[in-house]
């Protein structure tokens, strides 16, 4: 049928225990699943895709990180050695986790005339998760966190032309979200049922000043509420309710100084309200093996964000430059803050509360590249970000290190069958995170580390499609380090080297 086009794609990975260059990080294999399938059809004035996709994983926890006494989990984060080491395998027990994903999504579109169209899209989510801790009397069976959600959204935009100099889009969006914690874990739910439905309008204008500068203007206005179920510690039922409504604007300013020269510039304000997990969590996270603990009295995070971009091509385009610096003031900023340990029935762990502050974040994101030759090329990425906690007067906790990797790249279009050959080697240097609040922390910031890695990948023509091949080596030198934004630093050191060796194909590709 004219018109009409599909695809479809499936993928793998079985994974045993991962290994530190001196150990085994026990139980810490991978079992993933994943399936999609696409349909479009397209004329002259419509246009409908639907989509569906589906995914499932089982994830071990590092052993190591469930500890059953203060003075071991004391001695597990100052030793820097793992209190549990195994013989590597492919098995999976608890502590772990079992996640279940699908998503359906539809897709609209009509030309109402040459330029204006209007664009409906519906989606469903459904999240099937279990999490299982090591528990007494042959029970590790039974899932400690046993949640069901399921999300619905909508979405309608009409994208606009109202002259040359005026062109936009204007939609509403809606969400409605369902939690349920299905009985029989034995074990308080680490956050309640719920229900959340928000429902927003927003506008994006474009206005061409002329050929080089281009204004824009939005604004987006929203409501939430928040329904909650649960049960207090004196088993009574409580149903809390949380409403938000927010508003946030944008205004930006696109500069084309010059075909090799663009500079863009940005001011808005953005909101986020408080997720039900940081409004109520209240016990153990395996997958952080950590305690959280909500506070319902926080209220949504607002923020005011100026950003400035610059794109450039120097000495005839071989050498490109992309900057962005970008400060960000955030009232009622959240985030988890440490608060001590604690020892439950289920072992020792350190605990994490969910507090707000005022902030401030200021930093640049930069890639430089150089083409050396037609075939090789030389690639920079740095990230630098700092953060303060204005209303402590202290740098903000778990803000990322300063990180910066260099890497050669090698590309050929065509040797013999294969083509779209590409070989890259890189480098990454991940700094100490020395700006951190003085002794809040369970232990001191990790220092810097250097990691080099090697990919390489080719392609063919294989009967009616087309094979991709590509093999990836990280940590190639087997680095012993430790990672200042990855919980598990507390009881453990980072992967070693890590080969993935991956195929692709593609059907009914032809070139």
């Amino acid at each position: 049928m004219r018109g009409l086009g599909w695809r479809v794609q499936g993928s793998g990975r079985y994974l045993g225990d991962s290994e530190a260059p001196d150990y085994v990080l026990s139980n810490t294999g991978v079992r993933e699943g994943g399936a999609s399938a696409a349909v479009g059809y397209r004329d002259h004035r419509w246009n409908a895709t639907a989509y569906y996709s589906w995914f499932t994983r089982e994830l071990g926890i590092l052993r190591a990180s469930h500890i059953g006494n203060l003075t071991d989990l004391n001695n597990a984060i100052e030793s820097g050695t793992p209190w549990y080491v195994a013989d590597f395998t492919y098995d999976i027990e608890a502590p772990r986790q079992d996640v279940e994903h699908h998503l359906v999504k539809a897709e609209a579109g009509y030309a109402i005339s040459e330029r204006d169209r209007i664009v409906v899209t519906y989606g469903y989510q459904a999240d099937d998760r279990q999490e299982y801790d090591i528990r007494r009397g042959g029970r590790s069976g039974t899932p400690a966190i046993d949640l069901f959600l399921t999300t619905h959204t909508a979405d309608a935009v009409l994208k606009h032309w109202i002259g040359k100099h005026i062109h936009g889009k204007v939609g509403v969006s809606g969400v409605y979200q369902e939690n349920i914690n299905v009985p029989g874990t034995g074990i308080r739910p680490l956050i309640p049922n719920y229900r959340k439905q928000s429902g927003g309008v927003f506008l994006l204008e474009h206005f061409p000043i002329s050929p080089k500068v281009e204004m824009e203007a939005g604004v987006r206005v929203e409501a939430t509420q928040l329904d909650v179920a649960k049960y207090t510690f004196d088993d009574v039922l409580i149903t809390p309710q949380h409403d938000f409504t927010n508003s946030a604007f944008t205004l930006g300013t696109n500069w084309s100084v010059k075909d090799s020269l663009r500079l863009r510039f940005n001011v808005g304000t953005a909101y986020r309200p408080p997720h039900v997990s940081e409004l109520y969590s209240e016990g153990l996270h395996h997958g952080a093996a950590a305690i959280e603990r909500g506070d319902a009295q926080l209220t949504s995070e607002r923020s005011l964000k100026g950003t400035i971009d610059l794109e450039a091509l120097w000495f005839g385009g071989r050498l490109r430059t992309d900057v962005t610096l970008y400060a960000n003031s955030i009232a009622d900023y959240i985030y988890l803050r440490p608060n001590g340990v604690e020892l439950t029935i289920r072992g020792a762990f350190p605990v994490f509360q969910y507090v707000a502050t005022d902030a401030f974040l200021f930093g640049l994101d930069a890639t430089l590249q150089a083409k050396l030759t037609n075939r090789f090329s030389l690639r920079n990425r740095t990230s630098l970000v700092r953060g303060r906690d204005l209303s402590q007067s202290e740098w903000l906790f778990q803000i990322p290190s300063d990180r910066t990797e260099n890497a050669l790249l090698f590309e050929l279009p065509q040797a013999g069958a294969w083509r779209a050959v590409e070989v890259s080697a890189s480098s990454t240097v991940v700094f100490r995170q020395s700006r951190v609040p003085a002794g809040l922390d369970f232990t001191e910031p990790p220092g810097t580390y250097h990691l080099i890695g090697l990919s390489a990948s080719a392609s063919r023509t294989l009967g009616k499609g087309e094979l991709r091949i590509g093999l990836q080596a990280s940590n190639i030198l087997n680095t012993t380090y430790r990672d200042y934004m990855d919980r598990f630093r507390y009881y453990a050191d980072a992967r070693g080297t890590d080969l993935t060796f991956w195929i692709r194909y593609s059907f009914g590709k032809h070139t």
